[in-house]
């Protein structure tokens, strides 16, 4: 038995290891057990030890990128193992990791270390063997035996197969089965049986009654239906295997056949709850396997935090009409650069690319909903509340804009041009929930207020401008945003129209100010028909640099919009159409 004491950044804890390897790491637990190391400096997956006969201990370094130094100053170098002979010293990172071999004289040790239950390979005896008083140790044998198959199993399909052969061996039936309950039907996924000649009969009635009552239910001869499926069946026990929600999902289910005498005739109350204690074990590492696939599902859309919570509150993915602040961006010109770069270096930029802006959307706490080709459909106010949930997609926008000359400096050498995109957010009543499938999770939002925000998305490209909002978002803003109102517009698709402001960000230099002041007077007068004095304001802005050949386009539309109305001398429709090339 190892004695092992942990310190980090985060971590003070001493313990003992009975047998087995023991991992270390800063990710979570998988197969083997481990200490989670909460310190940066340390890999995911660091290091394994384990006991060896003689008194040594096996130390490999599971890393890939992290040394680990030893006592004596050596460094076990990525990927290599060791054998050594306590006490250890070892030290990764921030961390330090004390290794010594436990015994009785110690203070902090057990008085008596119990032998494990078998060694591999090698048959324990069975309950009938022990008879009905075993020993504590015998108990504690048991208990080693579950833990270790739901620990030491790979994947389910091996727990199930290796606890329908601990169940023959330790109970002595004649076969067991594992079967899961779905769609009203059991289905085998595990079975062993004590040889090839046992005829296999399963009581549907007591299938039945364990999905009804939940609980463990064992019968001998005089008990059982008296079917023609049974004749041969002397003896038969069913407990259930619970799933997340304590509903039944499916039973292990063993039995005697064909024996004769009364010695074998029934199963003793111990024996049933020996197998109750198989059933727990499996349904504990099987709803282990379903949080896990859970968790993985939500991580792919939600923040660790949010897939947290969502975990405890499955709930929250129910469907239901939610304000939500959607964003839509899309990359421009890429098709077009694709060419140019060929499949692997357009992989390499747009995977860059849309990792960044994915994680400027979790820091600010949205919902990737889905990638499109190089578009990102994020969400904000769902399946959690957000109070802020426009201010927060704002902000992201505003992180993903102010991204793009980064990115462009770092691929200038490959994309040999300017990466720009386009951005628009949207606030509004959408559907909210999951449309996909038991194993596959599809949240989000559906609805006008998503296909807005992709309208909104496409007009700028219209009005040459990166981040688009609409007006009821910019009415969930406070006033340290600086925003343009640019126009009330028709856009593909969309029946009515909506007012679009450009978000400049969260303070503006006092030119633009001015510009955006002036703008806006103009675009009041345009709308009240003072067609000369929009026309005048506007000709004066400085975003009509002909000398760079730089132009603000809405400035111009506006300005050719003004001045068709004062040549006309009529009443034009003061709504910009957004909708044509």
């Amino acid at each position: 038995m190892l004695r092992i004491h942990v310190r980090g950044p985060t971590t003070d804890t001493s313990f003992c290891h009975v047998s087995g390897p023991y991992e270390f790491g800063r990710g979570p637990r998988r197969e083997v057990p481990r200490c989670i190391i909460r310190d940066p400096s340390v890999s995911r997956d660091q290091l394994q030890v384990l006991e060896l006969d003689g008194g040594c201990v096996r130390v490999q370094n599971l890393s890939s990128t992290t040394p680990v130094v030893l006592s004596d100053s050596t460094t076990l170098d990525t990927g290599e193992s060791r054998e050594m002979r306590p006490p250890l010293r070892l030290a990764v990172g921030a961390s330090t990791i004390e290794i010594d071999v436990a015994t009785g004289h110690d203070d902090d040790a057990m008085n008596t270390v119990l032998v494990p239950w078998r060694k591999p390979g090698q048959r324990g005896p069975t309950l009938r063997e022990l008879g009905e008083s075993p020993s504590a140790q015998a108990i504690t044998q048991w208990l080693e035996m579950a833990l270790d198959i739901q620990q030491s199993a790979k994947d389910l399909p091996e727990l199930y197969e290796r606890t329908a052969q601990a169940l023959v061996d330790l109970v002595d039936l004649d076969f067991a089965m594992v079967l899961l309950h779905e769609r009203d039907d059991w289905e085998v996924v595990g079975q062993a049986a004590k040889n090839s000649h046992v005829s296999i009969d399963l009581s549907r009635t007591m299938l039945r009654r364990v999905i009804e009552e939940g609980r463990t239910l064992f019968q001998g001869a005089a008990e059982l239906p008296l079917t023609e499926s049974l004749r041969r069946t002397t003896a038969a026990v069913v407990s259930p295997i619970l799933g997340l929600e304590r509903e039944v999902v499916g039973a292990l289910y063993g039995a005697r056949t064909g024996r004769i005498g009364p010695a074998v005739q029934g199963l003793t109350e111990l024996e049933a709850q020996v197998v109750q204690l198989f059933a727990t074990a499996t349904s504990t590492r099987r709803a282990r396997a379903e949080a896990s696939r859970i968790r993985v599902q939500f991580e792919q859309f939600f923040s660790p935090e949010l897939a947290r919570e969502l975990q405890k509150n499955p709930g929250l993915l129910e469907g239901r009409m939610q304000e939500v602040t959607i964003l839509v961006s899309d990359l421009r010109g890429f098709s077009r650069l694709s060419e140019r770069l060929g499949p692997e270096n357009t992989c390499r930029v747009m995977r860059d690319i849309i990792d960044q802006f994915t994680s400027r959307i979790i820091e600010h706490g949205g919902v990737v909903v889905d990638y499109a080709g190089d578009g990102i459909l994020a969400l904000w106010n769902a399946p959690v509340l957000q109070d802020d949930h426009a201010v927060r997609a704002c902000r992201a926008g505003l992180a993903m804009r102010d991204d793009l000359p980064e990115l462009n400096e770092k691929w200038k050498g490959l994309a040999e041009g300017q990466l720009a995109a386009g951005i628009g957010v949207n606030t509004g009543i959408a559907l909210v929930g999951n449309t996909g499938s038991h194993h596959r999770l599809k949240f989000g939002p559906h609805g006008h207020t998503v296909n807005l925000a992709s309208r909104v998305q496409d007009a700028t490209k219209k009005l040459g401008l990166p981040l688009l909002i609409t007006g009821s978002t910019r009415d969930k803003l406070p006033a340290e945003f600086a925003t343009r109102r640019l126009c009330t517009a028709h856009v593909a698709g969309i029946r009515e129209t909506v007012a679009l402001y450009e978000l400049r960000g969260l303070h503006a230099p006092s030119d633009w100010l001015h510009q955006r002041d002036v703008y806006e007077t103009a675009l009041a007068d345009f709308e009240a028909g003072q067609w000369c004095n929009a026309c005048q304001a506007l000709v004066t802005l400085t975003g009509l640099d002909q000398a760079e050949n730089r132009f603000d386009i809405p400035t111009v539309k506006l300005l050719r919009k003004a001045w068709e109305s004062l040549e006309k001398r009529e009443v034009l429709d003061p709504v910009i159409d957004l909708t044509l090339a």
